[in-house]
């Protein structure tokens, strides 16, 4: 949840399988949508764009199942990439949003694929921050490191830590490894602790969940990019570790989108970045979303 900033509207909508929290900013005619990413943080991750962007548009978050104030449900198939993008779905329904700009970072950019892809109309535009998703090459250190993830390891430094059987025995370690690895740049250290906290908030057996939830593999997401129509901005930092930007530049070709390429930046431009971040999502909606 959005924790320095007060909603105007909060609820929790019962999915069945799991209870997802989202928050309303902002009185705006035109809508933002920022999707959760990975369960391991929670949609504080947005908190340089909320307070930015409802000085206009509505902003519309909610937690992605597994973290924040939404429920942490205890079976593989509640972590599908498509029950995260229904998630959204119903989440716009709930709070009377149309259509909707969407804006994804990482993991997210699965969700905001699908949407994209399969309900056109509800979605005006579309900016992928980071995205983590099956395409172009794989950064070498994690690509390594995912072909042993269920096997014991005689020890764990670096990207061994990523590691199932390392993540139950010292998950405050792993997360202050893997979110040193998002936040790439010098003198990042309270962005890396926050996304700790945000880290905390959940557990080491709901995130495997969602490791071994079914995902779209390389072939479905070929196969939807094309399929989106509305204009996308892919935004990458040469610097990350995490997800290699050779994703984002394969992503913006798929889509036909903008590519912005940000010099040395890491995984959370978003975060570490947020005024240039920001006036770079200010110029995209100003030319295909821009507040009435």
């Amino acid at each position: 949840m959005i924790v320095d900033c007060e909603p105007l509207q909060q609820g929790l909508i019962d999915r069945g399988d799991a209870e997802i929290h989202y928050q309303v900013f902002g009185e705006g005619d035109r809508a933002l949508v920022l999707l959760p990413t990975w369960s391991i943080v929670h949609s504080d991750h947005w908190r340089r764009q909320v307070p930015h962007f409802a000085e206009r548009y509505r902003v519309v978050v909610f937690d992605g199942r597994g973290n924040g104030a939404s429920s942490r449900p205890v079976t593989v198939e509640a972590y599908a990439d498509a029950l995260f993008a229904a998630d959204a779905l119903a989440v716009m329904d709930r709070v009377g949003v149309e259509r909707a700009a969407l804006l994804s970072v990482s993991a997210g950019a699965l969700w905001e694929l699908i949407l994209a892809a399969t309900a056109p109309e509800r979605v005006a535009a579309a900016v992928f921050i980071g995205a983590s998703l099956p395409l172009g090459e794989p950064l070498p250190d994690r690509a390594a490191v995912m072909a042993q993830f269920d096997e014991p390891q005689s020890a764990y430094e670096g990207w061994l830590k990523f590691n199932r059987h390392y993540w139950q025995a010292d998950w405050p370690g792993f997360l202050r490894f893997f979110f040193s690895q998002c936040f790439t740049e010098p003198d990042s250290g309270a962005e890396i602790e926050h996304f700790v906290q945000m880290g905390l908030d959940t557990t080491p057996e709901t995130i495997l969940l969602t490791v071994d939830a079914p995902g779209l593999d390389r072939s479905e997401v070929e196969a939807l990019a094309p399929e989106v129509s509305c204009p996308t901005l892919v935004m990458h930092g040469t610097g990350d570790a995490i997800s290699s930007p050779t994703r984002g530049v394969e992503l913006a070709r798929l889509t036909a989108g903008e590519l912005a390429l940000m010099p040395e930046v890491g995984h959370e431009p978003q975060c570490r970045w947020p005024q240039d971040v920001n006036a770079m999502l200010d110029q995209f909606l100003e030319r295909h979303w821009p507040a009435i």
